[in-house]
């Protein structure tokens, strides 16, 4: 009970007044004084169970908090080791004086909506059963936006610094005197902790304007240093987009094109080469140059000009501090995601809403973590144009023994010359086909890397082994040629791909060729098992490769540290196996989340469940 009493009577007379709280230091005796409301009384009530207030010197490290702490983070080699961060002297520890709903601010990213964040927010304020508990805060994410009606936090069109004005304008509407917390924060998603880090420099800088509204700063997948994929897309600046699109058009819509006109005598006949090549380029230039710009001039907004890399804004200019240059005096975490390959399909599916997460997955509450269902319709279509392709070069090598046969015939048999002329140009058919399959193949089997490399960002030099692995296949169709009953369809298929450090391994014939389709003797496909062997060929070879990414910012940029106050804790978190549209509703987010709320990733960010 003495216990007891004694801290009713500490707490009644420090919290009586915490307002009046603070730290003196007194520099003649070179001492810290702690001094509280009515400390004479306290002092009094404290001998009474043979205790007193002491003082310190003022260099003298606390015991139980130890030095202050920076931490350096390794720029280059990006991921940091899951013990990171550890607390620093002066940060909250966790629920410290939390007494009432901490504000959380969600802010979008570039083109999105007050509904960017819905799931996150709503599990942090609400909870939900089983996957997420509720926490002692209130999510303000601006105006309800709906899929009719989408509703932006801040503007686009006024750069970041009007963006960050219409946050200043705009979030007292949802917390006022009576609900503002000294631990309120902003989680921004991309292109928002861009916005909410120039918010927060206003607040220091301009305090005569900019209220204190929040107190700390979460960022997932914002491009610190800068998004070099508005350097190479954007049209002011290196404008490699066209490019980019008019090869996908020539070379996927070639596959198309060309064996639908090879394919009829009439079109064959009012259809040049030349007009087929000038259409081609006609097209797929229009699309490329006027419409996908046109398609794509959402993602160059105002807000855009002032955070690609090397912008005057964030760098800074002989006259003005970029926003690069600013040092925060809140606690910071940033989050970054790292996709496995190929990032850019795997990022498409997200954002395009056609992977598995939007498909069919059950799980919608943190759940979006099925992103291979464009990859697979890819990797599809590339077999389909290899399959394509054996089948034409089987077509040409067939007409071009009959056209040497003809001619041969024709020098007896002058009336064989018209059957030789049309085995010429079947075989030519065939063989342009044939190129035409190959290319759009080639495209999509390089295009997340070129993707990666050209339009994302830089490349990194780096010794892989390369496998380049040929089978040799009989394949039988249980009725159209049965084993044992029918000679074999025999296939030689080659891929190169990249191994896993010195070995180079793969799936098993059994595992690749089983209920197969490949082309038949007749002309059609057909389908059932393939045997055969398999032969690796692997290579040393030094190759450029991209760098990790989410499918569209660089990891280096997303996890570039932040400048922050001594005093302030600083953490930066890697997101394993997340694109850029998955880190808003994913397991890794869920994860995420919890860590912050725990306070594993700096006390001021601890939470308390309800």
């Amino acid at each position: 009970m003495k216990k007891v009493r004694i801290l009713i009577v500490i707490s009644l007379l420090i919290m009586s007044e915490p307002s009046k709280l603070y730290a003196q230091y007194n520099m003649p005796q070179d001492t810290a004084t702690v001094l509280v409301p009515k400390q004479q009384m306290l002092s009094q009530e404290l001998q009474k169970f043979g205790m007193k207030l002491f003082e310190f010197p003022a260099g003298q490290i606390c015991p139980t908090a130890g030095p202050a702490q920076i931490h350096d983070y390794p720029v280059e080699g990006v991921n940091p080791p899951n013990n990171y961060p550890t607390l620093k002297f002066g940060d909250f520890t966790p629920g410290f004086g939390k007494d009432k709903d901490v504000n959380i601010i969600w802010l979008h990213g570039l083109n999105g909506n007050t509904d960017s964040w819905n799931i996150a927010a709503h599990a942090t304020q609400f909870g939900y059963p089983g996957i997420f508990p509720a926490r002692k805060a209130r999510s303000v994410r601006g105006p309800a936006s709906s899929s009719s009606h989408p509703v932006q936090f801040y503007s686009e069109s006024s750069g970041i610094v009007g963006a960050a004005r219409d946050l200043e304008n705009g979030v007292p509407l949802f917390i006022n005197n009576s609900t503002k917390t000294e631990w309120d924060y902003v989680i921004a998603h991309s292109q928002g902790g861009i916005v909410a880090r120039e918010w927060l420099r206003q607040m220091d800088q301009s305090p005569a304007t900019f209220q204190k509204l929040a107190h700390g700063l979460v960022t997932f997948g914002t491009p610190h240093a800068g998004a070099e994929v508005i350097n190479n897309t954007r049209p002011t600046l290196r404008n490699k987009l066209p490019a980019f699109f008019k090869e996908a058009c020539v070379a996927l819509g070639g596959a198309v094109v060309t064996p639908k006109i090879n394919s009829n005598f009439l079109t064959r006949m009012l259809i040049s080469k030349n007009m087929q090549q000038l259409l081609t380029d006609a097209t797929c230039g229009l699309s490329a140059n006027q419409i996908i710009p046109y398609a794509l001039d959402n993602y160059f907004k105002s807000t855009t000009n002032d955070y690609y890399v090397g912008a005057p804004f964030l760098e800074g200019t002989p006259t003005s501090q970029g926003l690069s240059q600013y040092e925060l005096n809140v606690p910071v975490v940033q989050f970054f995601g790292v996709e496995k390959q190929p990032a850019m399909w795997r990022f498409m599916s997200s954002n395009l809403s056609i992977g598995h997460d939007y498909l069919d997955n059950t799980q919608k509450i943190f759940g979006y973590n099925q992103d291979d269902q464009l990859q697979n319709k890819v990797q599809d279509m590339i077999n389909e144009f290899d399959a394509n392709a054996i089948f034409e070069d089987r077509e040409a090598e067939y007409q071009r023994r009959l056209e040497i046969t003809y001619y041969a015939t024709s020098i007896l048999n002058p009336l064989i010359l018209p059957l030789a002329i049309i085995a010429t140009k079947n075989k030519n058919r065939a063989i342009e086909n044939k190129h035409a399959y190959i290319k759009a193949k080639n495209w999509l089997a390089d295009a997340n890397e070129v993707y990666q490399v050209e339009l994302l960002g830089d490349k990194k030099t780096q010794v892989v082994m390369e496998c380049h692995l040929i089978e040799e296949l009989d394949c039988y169709d249980p009725i159209k040629n049965p084993k044992g009953f029918m000679p074999p369809v025999k296939l030689k298929m080659e891929q190169k791909y990249r191994g896993v450090g010195a070995f180079c391994t793969g799936p098993s014939i059994a595992d690749k060729y089983t209920n197969y389709e490949f082309p038949g003797n007749d002309g059609t496909t057909w389908k059932g098992n393939c045997e055969g062997t398999q032969l690796f060929l692997p290579t040393l070879k030094l190759i450029h490769v991209p760098f990790e990414n989410d499918g569209v910012v660089i990891a280096n940029s997303a996890a570039s540290r932040l400048k922050v106050k001594t005093g302030n804790s600083h953490a930066i978190r890697i997101m394993q196996e997340t694109n850029h549209d998955q880190m808003k509703n994913s397991e890794q987010t869920r994860v995420a989340l919890t860590d912050l709320y725990e306070g594993n990733l700096g006390g001021f960010f601890a939470i308390q469940t309800r």
